[in-house]
């Protein structure tokens, strides 16, 4: 990032003070993590305000402080706005037009942090960009990830995530994407939202921030196939299944260690990410790369080394146990997919499940349906935690699961203190669950002296 603290005061209108003709070199809201250079952003927030550390991040070196509350600061650096988030992300825009080179979106609803990932490394091969950290893909995250760009990148890959109507929106007119891409339309956040067709308007209100750019979806959704090229953007498919593709699958194949190859476009890609799923995340990323002229053999390659991030499908051999973590979070279809890579294991599969969270009136029966899939997929171990314990039992034993097989408990402090008597050396064991389940912790079995 690159702008002088005068174009600052400039646009929030605000009077000169001393020291206004230097360069911004950041943007932060958050003193822990602040540098010398930066601006400090007040946010407040539902447990916070960020008014209260104004005085530290000044002390930190930052050039300038943007406040709505006019409180006791030592400095006289302070930048006052009505609403101090709709300044970041007003400012975060006026950046981004500063920066003249495409940018990509990402939204959907699974997938979303995985394809950022692929297009990253697919881009990269060729050329410089700037890319969502991590997931922050939210309404400070999105606006940070934007001032974080180099002015030197050739393109800029956003993930976008939301949990309510209007959230895609307001970030899609900050990003103002070149490309967009949506990967899914599933059920996560459904309990907010109601039904997939919400899910999909809510989704596809990136739609009206494209201007004669591209709209890359996963055409194997049935929700997104019927969506059709028009005067603003020209709609490009992907897919497995599905038919009139402009990038599809061919000549796919499970390799040994239950990830998969596959051609696209004479191009031929072996992932290292498990899964048929992500082959449909890595379609869209090619795509993506092959619009903005990046080398089809480079992307390809860089595709293949990609390595799934932390908690996200993390395949490990620990301690004499093939463990896939995929704890970071969890809704009805992404639980189908790890089962589906679970059971692609030939020794004994144990699923080691908690709540799958936000899903409102469908708690029940989603849970219930997630049990008679692992049934129906031939999982030998059912383990699961939660207050939804009972629902993923129920649906297992609809599907015919033998009832000696399936352990429920009410919390991780009780699962742990048991596991270590139902599992054994050689056992593949998926552990998942939504983040607010903190499947994660039964991970400590496998990596101490607890088993």
């Amino acid at each position: 990032m690159k702008l002088k603290l005068s174009e600052i005061y400039d646009f929030f209108k605000n009077e000169y003070l001393k020291d206004s003709d230097v360069f911004v070199t950041g943007v932060s809201i958050d003193t822990r993590t602040i540098n010398p250079g930066d601006i400090f952003f007040a946010i407040e927030g539902e447990n916070f305000d960020g008014h209260t550390f104004v005085n530290k991040a000044l002390e930190a070196k930052a050039v300038a402080a943007v406040c709505s509350k006019k409180v006791d600061y030592y400095d006289d650096k302070i930048i006052y706005v009505e609403n101090t988030l709709k300044a970041l992300q007003d400012l975060a825009r006026y950046y981004r037009l500063s920066l003249n080179i495409p940018f990509v979106s990402v939204t959907g609803s699974n997938g979303k942090t995985t394809t950022k990932e692929y297009i990253n490394a697919a881009l990269s091969s060729s050329f410089k960009i700037g890319c969502t950290k991590g997931n922050l893909n939210n309404q400070t995250g999105v606006p940070l990830t934007i001032f974080s760009i180099d002015e030197d990148s050739k393109a800029a890959v956003i993930e976008m995530g939301m949990n309510n109507m209007g959230e895609i929106s307001k970030l899609a007119s900050i990003v103002i994407p070149h490309i967009a891409v949506i990967t899914n339309i599933g059920t996560s956040h459904i309990g907010r939202l109601g039904s997939r067709e919400n899910i999909f308007i809510a989704k596809t209100e990136v739609l009206n921030y494209i201007n004669n750019g591209f709209l890359v979806v996963n055409s194997d959704d049935d929700m997104l196939s019927s969506l059709v090229t028009n005067d603003k953007y020209t709609v490009i498919r992907t897919g497995i299944k599905a038919d009139n593709l402009d990038y599809a699958a061919k000549n796919i194949v499970l390799n040994e260690d239950n990830t998969y190859s596959f051609t696209v476009r004479d191009t031929r890609i072996k992932l290292s990410i498990p899964g048929i799923h992500n082959v449909n995340n890595a379609l869209l990323a090619f795509a993506v790369a092959d619009i903005l002229k990046a080398d089809r053999n480079k992307a390809g390659k860089a595709l293949g080394s990609c390595v799934n991030q932390k908690m996200r499908t993390q395949i490990s051999d620990i301690n004499g146990y093939v463990v896939i973590n995929d704890a970071y979070n969890a809704n009805y279809d992404s639980m189908r997919a790890s089962i589906d890579i679970l059971k692609k294991y030939r020794n004994r599969r144990v699923a080691v499940l908690g709540d799958m969270l936000e899903l409102g009136e469908y708690e029940k029966v989603l849970h219930e349906k997630t049990g008679e899939y692992l049934a129906e997929s031939g999982i030998d171990i059912l383990i699961a935690v939660g207050k939804n314990a009972a629902n993923y039992k129920k649906g297992a034993l609809n599907n015919g699961m033998n009832e000696d097989n399936i352990f429920i408990y009410d919390d991780l402090i009780q699962a742990k203190r048991f596991i270590k008597d139902i599992i054994y050396k050689g056992d593949s064991i998926l552990i998942k669950g939504s983040r607010g389940s903190s499947m994660e912790k039964i991970m400590e079995i496998f990596e101490g002296d607890e088993v």
